[in-house]
């Protein structure tokens, strides 16, 4: 029995170790990251890490903008560096979408790694995080990280989820990410032309064309809002289409938010735009922080955002530099916007050109 018990654990030992063996060698070497599925949430990381690179320009004083999908369709870079002249600054789209400042530390890690590549750090963040649910439990975090996490970071950054199952999730991750990612190794495996194909050819035309994109054409309507409900009077001609996507958007500005969870994103926010502002500051490079314009009609149904103490906090330490909250205000308006989150064309070329001046001043 004892020498049965011997070999299975022996055989145990010899699994486990060919595993790590496989992971050291396929992932943790970096062999693997530049050929996940680009349509992946961790292939996506890894693609906008190479576009970063691409478009910092070593001969110019280069400002990297951070931020989520509201970022990746509002920020013209060539349009801010037009605003500026095309002068010493030139603006870099770092935007990711589904991320948010946890995300955006361990990129900057990745891409920064000697915090001497940037001029300015800037980064959009919620002035009042009262809507998404809890930051801190994100699921869409681990998965955007998977490429970039460390063994180092095997205690740290499964700490600052507050959900169990997620923070053993992050566990699993940093430990075996082979096992993480082992769908796209299946996918890869099982289709492998396809796959070289979609890395050799349509991620370098995907790169090529970011800085190009134009934006959403279409607007929203100009809806009349019923003063004392807040909700369209008037839905217009195309009411069956417009009502249904948009009428959540409206209901949603009159529903009051779980203090508990404003408390705990306020918590997140001091926690990650901190640590990146720390690394930073060291360095004597600003971080500047601006909240983005909300949605197409806060401008005439929400008082403008207000720094919630965190950021207060950090801005008064030194460690940020912050936007007034009512700086982009002028674009919440439904002619700037596409949907109920994104600007459109019209939105995005004028907020890039403020932003780019706005900026400017605050950079060394």
């Amino acid at each position: 029995m004892l020498a049965r018990l011997s070999a299975l654990l022996k055989l145990v030992a010899a699994v486990a170790l060919i595993l790590v063996l496989i992971d050291a060698v396929v992932f943790r070497s970096g062999w693997y990251a530049p050929w996940m599925e680009m349509d992946s949430t961790a292939g996506a990381t890894v693609s906008n890490v190479l576009a970063i690179r691409h478009y910092t320009d070593p001969s110019r004083r280069n400002v990297l903008v951070l931020g989520d999908s509201r970022v990746a369709e509002g920020l013209s870079a060539p349009t801010a560096d037009a605003a500026l002249g095309n002068g010493d600054l030139h603006f870099v789209n770092a935007a990711i979408p589904g991320t948010s400042p946890r995300v955006w530390n361990y990129l900057l890690r990745k891409i920064d790694r000697a915090v001497n590549r940037y001029a300015a750090i800037v980064l959009m963040v919620d002035y009042g995080p009262t809507w998404g649910g809890s930051f801190a439990d994100s699921p869409l975090d681990t998965s955007h990280l998977t490429p970039l996490l460390r063994l180092t970071d095997f205690f740290d950054y499964p700490a600052s989820f507050h959900d169990a199952d997620e923070r053993e999730r992050a566990r699993r991750a940093i430990l075996l990410p082979l096992q993480a990612i082992r769908l796209d190794v299946l996918d890869f495996v099982a289709q492998p032309t396809k796959r070289l194909d979609e890395i050799h050819d349509t991620r370098p035309i995907w790169i090529d064309v970011l800085n190009k994109y134009e934006g959403h054409k279409e607007a929203l309507p100009d809806l009349p809002i019923d003063a004392a409900t807040g909700m369209p009077n008037d839905w217009g001609t195309d009411a069956a289409t417009l009502k249904p996507k948009l009428e959540s958007y409206f209901s949603d500005l009159r529903t009051p938010v779980d203090p508990a969870t404003i408390e705990a994103n306020i918590d997140y926010e001091r926690e990650w735009v901190g640590r990146i502002a720390a690394r930073y500051r060291a360095h004597g490079i600003p971080v500047i922080v601006f909240n983005i314009p909300r949605g197409p009609w806060h401008g005439s149904l929400v008082a403008p955002p207000q720094p919630n103490r965190a950021l207060l906090e950090l801005a008064r330490a030194g460690s940020i530099d912050l936007l007034p909250g009512d700086a982009f205000v002028q674009f919440e308006k439904p002619q700037f916007f596409f949907d109920t989150l994104h600007m459109n064309h019209a939105g995005r070329e004028a907020f890039s050109a403020l932003l780019a001046r706005k900026i400017a001043p605050l950079v060394h």
